[in-house]
């Protein structure tokens, strides 16, 4: 699963826990459990983006030389 998909279920996962009716406690730990996740995972996924890149904004690409 890539890191898009795990936060667009995790936001899905949310939306469901407000209509469970769970006691305030567990509502609230789920919730900050949740939000942890989604700030590291959106996190990561802003820096494998920006790894990715070099400098001048172009991704990385192998410059092999054409030899016939």
């Amino acid at each position: 699963m890539s890191k898009r998909q795990i936060l667009c279920a995790l936001g899905v996962l949310i939306i469901i826990f407000l209509f469970l009716g769970l006691p305030s406690f567990w509502d609230k730990i789920i919730a900050v459990l949740s939000g942890l996740l989604i700030i590291f995972i959106s996190y990561n996924l802003q820096v494998d983006q920006t790894a990715d890149k070099t400098a001048d904004g172009k991704e990385n690409e192998t410059f092999v030389e054409n030899r016939q």
